[in-house]
């Protein structure tokens, strides 16, 4: 069983991949990968798996008062990325990549980021007296990421790259570039602002001291950043003034 999961660890690995994904969530992953091997269950069915788990966590969160709606929301939104790592390793392990997959897989991001902004600042309004400040937050966190995720999708596409002459980037593609030798400067705080947005790495670390809402705070002003400066980008590249 040892042997079958180190195996499948190594042959189903991203070109790229974060410290936390390769040491700690594929790992995992890969467990549940060598059980769903054997089955006839799909990498989408995975996919859609890991939606569920996050949605029972962000109901614990949001729901359950006290220590246990913490841990055990923030253990189900573990386990959800880890699901979610999974999809993917079995798609790779059984060869059922399609590019629909991947389509859905970011989707489904889309959606669990979206769900774990509200749980957050619903669990501040209910459960540790945040009042309307606590909605007035989320609110504002809500937006912040559905306008970074929106502008990610934008830069992704192939038309993206051709009209700007860049590299097209898929779908995790740059969650290893931080560490490679081009590396700016300025990679210690990228690569902290890439630990907040990825939230299982730190989600844990503010739920210890019961801070959820300080993650809140840190998990949208990552993304304003990100906004601001991927803004900006677009803007020089698409906004230029043409030719005569």
């Amino acid at each position: 069983m040892l042997t079958d999961v180190r195996r499948i660890y190594r042959e189903s690995l991203k070109p790229a991949d974060s410290l936390f994904n390769l040491y700690l969530a594929r790992p995992m992953a890969a467990v549940a990968v060598s059980a769903f091997a054997r089955t006839r269950v799909t990498p989408n069915q995975v996919t859609f798996l890991a939606l569920g788990m996050m949605m029972a966590g962000v109901v614990l969160l949001a729901g359950v008062p006290g220590g246990w709606g913490l841990v055990l929301g923030v253990g189900a939104v573990e386990l959800s990325y880890v699901l979610d790592c999974a999809d993917g390793q079995l798609a790779r392990l059984t060869r059922r990549t399609s590019a629909v997959g991947a389509l859905l897989d970011f989707l489904m991001d889309e959606l669990k980021a979206y769900l774990l902004v509200g749980a957050l600042a619903t669990r501040w309004f209910l459960q540790d007296g945040g009042g309307p400040w606590a909605l007035l937050v989320g609110v504002a966190a809500l937006i912040v990421v559905a306008s970074a995720l929106s502008l990610t999708r934008f830069v992704r596409t192939p038309e993206y790259a051709q009209a700007t002459g860049t590299k097209q980037l898929k779908h995790g593609e740059a969650a290893g570039a931080a560490r490679g030798p081009d590396r700016s400067p300025l990679w210690p705080i990228q690569m902290a602002a890439r630990a907040i947005s990825q939230y299982p790495v730190t989600l844990p670390l503010f739920a210890i001291v019961d801070r959820l809402d300080l993650f809140l705070y840190a998990y949208g002003a990552v993304h304003l950043l990100y906004v601001g400066q991927t803004a900006l980008v677009v803007l020089w590249r698409l906004g230029r003034r043409g030719p005569a």
